[in-house]
């Protein structure tokens, strides 16, 4: 116990703990990993925006929400202000748990009820199997390991973007950087 107080008391008190500031398993720095995100984010929004205008072009307006997230995402980057990753935050949750209703959601279809997906596919593709084939596996699995990469992708981003936030906080505010000091059983003589 004497060696953990020793200890204990070599430690500067007034400087902040050093927090890893990486991503990638350490081999990018926290800005850099946002970079990365947010362009990522930028060209599955220019995909989508593509898409929509050739098959779909009045719901392109439902693109204004992850285009505001992203234009709040770049300006938190620039200019290093914490508040502005919420967005970011809040919308990589949310994904996660769409992500996760989904693949319930695909898992108990696939198991329990075939034929409301062959119903899908068929429609999708424009056939008339009426039981499972072949292309109905490799749809299936196409579908599942999508779900699961969106799933993976919007964990990491989450992570990065909480990491990220904390990163900007700390630096704004160094304050509160600094550690508690904290006395556990402290003799009373």
């Amino acid at each position: 116990m004497m060696r953990f107080q020793e200890m204990s008391r070599d430690l500067p008190l007034d400087e902040p703990p050093k927090k890893n500031g990486k991503c990638l398993g350490g081999t990018v720095h926290l800005h850099a990993g946002m970079r990365i995100a947010v362009s990522i984010g930028t060209l599955v929004i220019l995909a989508l925006v593509v898409l929509l205008y050739m098959k779909f072009k009045k719901a392109m307006f439902v693109l204004l929400i992850p285009t505001t997230v992203t234009v709040t995402t770049v300006f938190a980057i620039v200019a290093r202000r914490h508040h502005f990753v919420w967005p970011l935050i809040a919308t990589s949750f949310f994904h996660v748990i769409l992500a996760c209703y989904a693949l319930l959601i695909f898992s108990f279809y696939f198991f329990f009820k075939p034929f409301y997906i062959i119903m899908v596919l068929n429609w999708a593709f424009d056939t008339l199997h009426t039981d499972k084939t072949e292309s109905y596996y490799v749809q299936c699995t196409v579908i599942f390991a999508s779900l699961i990469v969106f799933l993976a992708y919007n964990c990491w981003q989450a992570a990065l973007s909480v990491s990220y936030h904390e990163h900007l906080r700390m630096q704004r505010n160094p304050a509160l950087a600094k550690p508690t000091v904290l006395i556990v059983n402290k003799p009373l003589y």
